[in-house]
């Protein structure tokens, strides 16, 4: 199947608006019924499996969680993004299928993230895979049920690795 084009820009405008520090149409792009989860690596081939067991690098386990954690960056009380840094995504490799049972659809594709953070003058650079689930309302609008990154160079400098 022939992912859509509206489930392309979708995603795109995700990570622009990420990039563009928009965080509030971004949390807008959330079911109210969602997670962000960002496991840890177990050990050099395998990452954790369960968010709620398991060491995670960001588990935001419910929208409110990521409503707290937005809010905490735009109020400038996140000491690690004040400054903040400036980021560019790229997205490439996108693959879905719609599940017919479930009515989601369910992407995954590869991601890098490029940071520039002007405190340190060093630009820091991840790369991983991102698996995401995307509904569509009765009304015809797109919203992320769920979203799992995986970074796979996860040393983290700095302190902090901006939501991807």
């Amino acid at each position: 199947m022939t992912l859509p084009e509206e489930i392309l820009e979708f995603i795109y405008k995700e990570a622009r608006l990420l990039d563009e520090r928009k965080y509030n149409e971004w949390l807008a792009l959330f079911d109210n019924d969602s997670y962000y989860w960002i496991p840890a690596w177990e050990n050099e081939e395998n990452i954790t499996t369960d968010p709620n067991t398991d060491v995670s690098i960001l588990y935001l386990p419910s929208k409110k969680d990521i409503e707290t954690y937005v809010k905490r960056i735009v109020s400038g009380k996140a000491p690690a993004y004040n400054p903040h840094p400036r980021t560019v995504r790229m997205i490439s490799n996108v693959v879905g299928t719609f599940d017919e049972i479930e009515k989601i659809w369910k992407i995954k594709y590869n991601w890098t993230i490029y940071i520039y953070r002007s405190l340190y003058k060093k630009l820091e650079t991840y790369v991983g895979v991102a698996e995401m689930g995307i509904v569509r309302y009765n009304n015809g609008e797109l919203k992320i049920k769920h979203k799992k990154v995986i970074i796979i160079n996860d040393f983290i400098q700095n302190g902090i690795l901006p939501l991807i």
